[in-house]
């Protein structure tokens, strides 16, 4: 029996099918996905536009049998877009046997993992990541994932191009920070430089929001006059939970969500000072309300504005506020929750935090850091990131005589870093005074009305650059566009020598601006520096090639006209706002448009004194609600975010690829953290489906056999996993009865287990009832040749002449050189005569 039915354990592609319209595909990959409806249909409703964006390399998990690359074909590609379709070796090996991917375009390539470095080398991946436009995608076989080969190949490409991303973090990806900077330079008025050396030979603690971090807050309590208190802003909800302000908080990152994840850092009181890149969040930087200093520069122009200033390091806030640490002079620096690891039941943060109200994180990946206390433990890529940069980091700290400690063991273990327990770290027995000491450091800052003054010159002094840049774009743009004759040919060398006098205005008069604009036209111009494009450009093409040019530097210009326009009223605003007598219609449309409704609060401290209108009153009241209605909102996008990560959906298939692999350990983790999920009842079947697998990989076959029971007989999760579990099992023990029964379960899930259950019911001398179930199948799957041969031969065995020729004669009209039927036909006409 062994023989005959091991491949039920495997993972099955199915029969090539096809649909009602004419469609072939490999069964078990999609199911039933294409029988109401066309691929095209299918792939439109759940892609849309997203597969067809110009000058874009697409990274594809899947290919849906092929039908997904013949169905980008057939919609026209895209210009200067490329796609890369990655398979298990196993189904690309059976699309190709099945011409799937034949006919297919040389911008489109189905390879397996094993070709990757080839593929993205020939596709040119690096300008592709220059101008942030690689896209990843799951087909949807991969969604489905029934084979239980898709996930571990999804989770890898993941990886790898969230490394690639990091590595080249270049020119387009710096859109977001130049946005921000432009946005902030309204309040990004006291440079962090001011604070350089203020601590000299001092202690700083610096808290992060991993896992350990619970541990840590109750000694930083104890001792908490005796250190300076760093903190990252995601953290502020712990630290008000326990009783703590730290004396500096930090927060680096551009994107809005920033705010959802800090926000509690409005509730520190006034001694709370605030440190931030230059291109933090808008709404966490224009709200706050006590001191605030950048790090960088103001501008990303050349500009007298932008003071000699310390720098910001990254990737992760932690990097920042330790190159800090490094800037203020400590001597000893002591890491609390910069775990940069997961907890093994799959905790990425301390308790209170969004991703531990969501619940553990499910889809871990297989990247694991050893740990201080010298085991391992799961974690990203951006951690892993992290650790290399914190270790140089930590280097140059101790280069300089400083000491860096970590006190958790279940950390991270980093080079240059010292791992003391907490508990055994000796503290000095003075206290410290961190808000005294950066107060101490202010003596007689610029007068803010002075510093607006400045900025609004140098902004208008941008704004008329920016403008010269767009005209003289304008011009070339019509110039180029005329000096071709209707044959695409180069007739007024007049004209080109009046491009090359606007592209040196380019590069002299406007030097600093020029680039500043081909950082926000950047797709534009990698298109004229054809990375996607190997062919020679025709007449025609050259033409349009020099409107593109000069087009994207429009489009640069355009939207940086934009944001220092926004920037100037911004600025006229603030001006308003240190008046004595402030125009509040200036005030509150800025604020409404900025959502910064905190503002209010900084006006009113600012302005103890002024009397001002009942109107006033009411909208400085409507604005109030408004803020504290964003600070108590809990459902924000980033919880959203977070709780994706924990859907139990994520643990089939997990559970999946570590029973495979046979990862006693990590399924236990696995375990643990489902003990931990918000939705306990809806975990049960995961509970297990897991208890399952551990017990087979223990040999506890009947303990086995009972958790796969428990999941058929509490619905409809996982019936499959735990049917094809209870048949692998019987095949394992000669447990007929039992893989009887499991399998005629799994044909009535699933018809590519017919064939199957039909050799278990020949082997039981029900040789009609095989005949009969072997008839369904082919019944669905009229091209499956193999089953075809294997109900021949049954009836053969039983002596039914007649239907076996029948059949035979009906695998010949499909594949009349088809020899294994020729040959048995040829045996057939033998024994009838």
């Amino acid at each position: 029996m062994n023989d005959e039915t091991h491949l039920v354990s495997e993972h099955l592609l199915g029969p090539l099918t096809v649909n009602g319209f004419g469609e072939k595909f490999l069964f078990n990959l999609s199911r039933h996905n294409f029988d109401k409806v066309s691929a095209a249909a299918l792939f439109d409703a759940r892609f849309g536009e997203a597969l067809f964006k110009e000058n874009t390399l697409n990274i594809i998990i899947g290919t849906d049998s092929g039908l997904l690359p013949h169905y980008v074909q057939n919609k026209s590609l895209p210009k200067g877009t490329r796609y890369i379709f990655i398979e298990p070796e196993a189904v690309l090996q059976a699309l190709q046997e099945y011409e799937l991917l034949d006919g297919l375009s040389e911008r489109i390539v189905c390879i397996s993992l094993q070709d990757w470095v080839t593929a993205i080398r020939n596709f040119k991946m690096a300008d592709y990541l220059y101008i942030n436009a690689v896209r990843s995608f799951n087909a949807i076989c991969a969604q489905d994932d029934f084979i239980n080969e898709y996930a571990e190949l999804s989770w890898g490409i993941v990886e790898i191009l969230s490394q690639l991303h990091w590595e080249n973090n270049t020119a387009i990806g710096q859109e977001a920070f130049i946005d921000r900077q432009i946005k902030n330079i309204a309040d990004n008025r006291l440079p962090a430089k001011l604070l350089q050396n203020a601590f000299r030979g001092k202690t700083v603690v610096i808290l992060a929001g991993g896992p350990s971090l619970d541990d840590a807050l109750p000694w930083v309590k104890q001792h908490r006059q005796k250190f300076v208190v760093f903190s990252v802003s995601r953290i502020s909800r712990q630290l008000l939970g326990a009783g703590i302000e730290p004396d500096i908080v930090f927060s680096v990152d551009p994107q809005d969500i920033s705010f959802d994840i800090g926000k509690e850092m409005f509730s520190f009181g006034r001694r709370t000072a605030f440190v931030c890149s230059y291109h933090a969040a808008s709404t966490l930087v224009n709200q706050w309300p006590g001191l605030m200093f950048y790090l960088g520069q103001r501008l990303p122009w050349i500009s007298e504005l932008n003071v000699v200033n310390l720098g910001s390091a990254g990737p992760t806030v932690t990097n920042t506020a330790l190159n800090t640490a490094y800037d203020l002079g400590f001597g000893r620096v002591i890491l609390a929750g910069v775990d940069l690891c997961f907890t093994r039941d799959g905790f990425t943060h301390a308790k209170g935090s969004n991703e531990q109200l969501a619940g553990p994180k499910l889809n871990l990946t297989s990247l694991q850091v050893e740990t201080n206390g010298g085991g391992m433990a799961p974690t990203g890529n951006d951690y892993a990131q992290a650790i290399t940069s914190l270790g140089w980091q930590a280097r140059r700290l101790t280069a300089a005589g400083a000491e860096v400690i970590n006190g958790s063991a279940g950390a991270a273990k980093i080079d240059g870093v010292s791992y003391i327990p907490l508990a055994d770290i000796q503290l000095e027995e003075t206290s410290i005074d961190g808000a005294a000491v950066i107060a101490a450091k202010l003596a007689g800052p610029a007068n803010a009305g002075d510093y607006l003054k400045a900025v609004l010159a140098e902004l208008k002094r941008a704004e008329f650059q920016v403008r010269a840049i767009a005209r003289l774009a304008e011009q070339a743009r019509r110039i180029n566009d005329a000096m071709y004759n209707a044959s695409g040919i180069l007739e007024n060398y007049k004209d080109k020598k009046q491009l090359d006098r606007i592209e040196k205005k380019f590069k002299r008069e406007h030097r600093s601006f020029a680039r500043l604009v081909k950082r926000f036209g950047i797709r534009r111009f990698m298109q004229v520096v054809k990375p996607f494009n190997d062919e020679d450009w025709t007449a025609e093409e050259a033409r349009q090639l020099g409107n593109t040019y000069y087009e994207a530097y429009q489009e640069g210009a355009a939207k940086l006209q934009q944001l220092i326009k926004d920037a100037i009223q911004r600025v006229i605003a603030r001006q308003q706002e240190v008046s004595a007598a402030p125009d509040f219609n200036v005030l509150f449309e800025q604020w409404r448009k900025d959502k910064s409704f905190g503002r209010v609060r900084l006006w009113r401290a600012q302005h103890t004194s002024v009397v001002v209108s009942p109107e006033v009153v009411s909208v400085f009241a409507e604005f109030e609600r408004n803020f504290v209605e964003i600070l108590d909102q809990k459902d924000t996008r980033h919880f959203a975010l977070i709780k994706a990560h924990s859907n139990l959906a994520l643990v089939r298939q997990r559970a999946s690829l570590l029973f495979k692999h046979k990862k006693v350990d990590e399924l236990s983790d696995l375990l643990a953290s489902l003990d931990k999920h918000a939705e306990q009842e809806a975990a049960v079947p995961y509970r297990h489906l897991i208890d399952g697998y551990l017990a087979e990989l223990e040999n506890k076959l009947e303990l086995a056999l009972e958790a796969y029971h428990q999941i058929i007989d509490g619905g409809d999760i996982l019936l499959e996993e735990a049917l094809i579990r209870i048949a692998s099992i019987g095949i394992e023990s000669n447990d007929v009865g039992n893989v009887d029964l499991a399998l005629q379960c799994l044909s009535q899930l699933n018809p590519v287990f017919l064939p199957f259950y039909a050799e278990i019911q020949r082997l039981q001398g029900n040789v009609l009832g095989a005949i009969d179930t072997y008839s369904a199948y082919v019944h669905q799957f009229p091209a499956d040749t193999l089953v075809q041969m294997k109900l021949a031969s049954l009836y053969v065995e039983c002596q039914v002449y007649d239907g076996a020729e029948i059949m035979l004669d009906y695998i010949l009209q499909q594949k009349p050189d088809f020899e294994a039927a020729i040959g048995m036909k040829r045996q057939l006409a033998a024994m009838k005569g």
